[in-house]
């Protein structure tokens, strides 16, 4: 696990609220503070799409556990935006699964996709936006090449993307 506070904020909220950049992290959590303390939870209710017929169009199938910020974004852009800085933010976001399954490879460790998850945690408060890494592993193992690699990862992918940043 590693803590990465980002130095150009403006730069970095215009990439998580008007880029595509973050849409494909699926999205556990969203918490904004301004007047009000607005909370979403990320979690898909299936319900929903019990009405959708087999073979649908690939916009109406099933979706899977998490929302995508794609579908959120617009939702907690209309929250934050305006003229005064909102008292705080929290977002945990997930790597999709291409995306993990694709760093679980590289990382060599022999764990099957479904028994990890790569979590970031954006965080807004005392006017610092700290990101935070961390990786939820559901069996027991001493191996902590897939921790490494995530970890490894977000410095890689915010340097990638031109975001100011500094590993704390």
């Amino acid at each position: 696990m590693i803590s990465i506070r980002i130095k150009n904020k403006k730069a970095f909220m215009s990439k998580l609220l008007a880029s595509e950049l973050f849409d494909l992290f699926q999205v556990e959590e969203a918490e904004v503070t301004t007047f009000n303390t607005f909370h979403i939870d990320g979690r898909i209710h299936k319900d929903f799409y019990k009405d959708v017929p087999a073979g649908a169009d690939s916009a109406d199938a099933m979706p899977g556990e998490y929302s995508t910020w794609k579908d959120l974004k617009p939702i907690c852009y209309e929250l934050i935006k305006g003229k005064r800085t909102p008292l705080s933010f929290k977002f945990v976001f997930y790597l999709n699964e291409e995306a993990k399954s694709r760093l679980i490879k590289e990382a060599d460790a022999g764990i099957d996709d479904s028994q990890v998850r790569l979590g970031l945690n954006i965080r807004f408060i005392n006017s610092d936006v700290i990101l935070t890494t961390g990786c939820a592993i559901s069996i027991f193992t001493l191996d902590k090449s897939i921790e490494k690699a995530w970890d490894n990862y977000i410095p890689s992918f915010l340097d990638n993307n031109s975001i100011d940043n500094e590993i704390l």
